[in-house]
Parts: C-alpha cells; sequence; structure tokens
C-alpha cells in the first residue's frame, strides 16, 4: 500500500490519477504489446460513462490534496497526506462502480486508441 500511495501522489501532482500509476501499484503490468495492438480491450457506454462521471470528484481530490501538501509540516505529514489521497481515489473510483483495474484499463486504452478517446470526451460535454 505505502508503494501505491507514493506513486499516486506523483498522479495526483501530476494531475491525473495515472492508469500505469496504479497498474504498477497493484502489481499488474501492461501486456506486452500494449493494448490497442491486441485489439481485444472492448468497453460498453456503461463502464465509460462512469469512468466520466468519476473525473470531477478526482480533480476535486487532486485539487484539494495539492493544496494541502503545500503547506504539509514536513515529509512525514506530507507521505501521510499522499497516503490519505491514495485512499480516497481509489475509493471514489470504486464507489462510482468501477474496479482500479477497469478505470485503469480505459486510461490507458485512451491514450493509444484515438477513436476511444474521442468516444469518452464526447460524453463528458
Amino acid at each position: 500500500m505505502k508503494r501505491f500511495t507514493k506513486l499516486v501522489i506523483a498522479s495526483i501532482l501530476a494531475g491525473g490519477i495515472g492508469a500505469a500509476t496504479i497498474t504498477h501499484a497493484q502489481g499488474t503490468a501492461p501486456q506486452a504489446g500494449g493494448m490497442a495492438q491486441q485489439g481485444a480491450v472492448t468497453f460498453d457506454d456503461t463502464q465509460l460513462q462512469t469512468f466520466v462521471s468519476v473525473q470531477p470528484v478526482l480533480d476535486g481530490i487532486r485539487s484539494e490534496y495539492a493544496q494541502r501538501l503545500e503547506t504539509a509540516s514536513d515529509a512525514d505529514a506530507a507521505a501521510a497526506l499522499q497516503e490519505e489521497a491514495g485512499l480516497e481515489m481509489v475509493s471514489a473510483v470504486q464507489e462510482a462502480g468501477l474496479d482500479v483495474n477497469t478505470y485503469n484499463q480505459i486510461a490507458m486504452t485512451m491514450q493509444q486508441d484515438p477513436e476511444l478517446r474521442e468516444r469518452v470526451e464526447s460524453m463528458m460535454n
């Protein structure tokens, strides 16, 4: 869990819950060749809509913890905030109705698949 939170905070500060970050934190590696080349990864509209609906929640968590990290008194306080942020982000994804692996798969596939990216972006509007 500590490894997970360290990776998540980097993602928080970078502005996103990184798919690769959570994938590595869960101990699973992307398949060789990338998901786009496999062609077998598909997502239904419900999964994508859930992915879209959780984004504002994750943005709020990122914003809150980025501000709190700026005022952290020391490294231990910052580490505690990082862990808290990571747990909140994972909870938000799960409470939205997605497992973290599915969230990660969508995010990673969007990076490689312009058609999926456009589909998700159209749902955001």
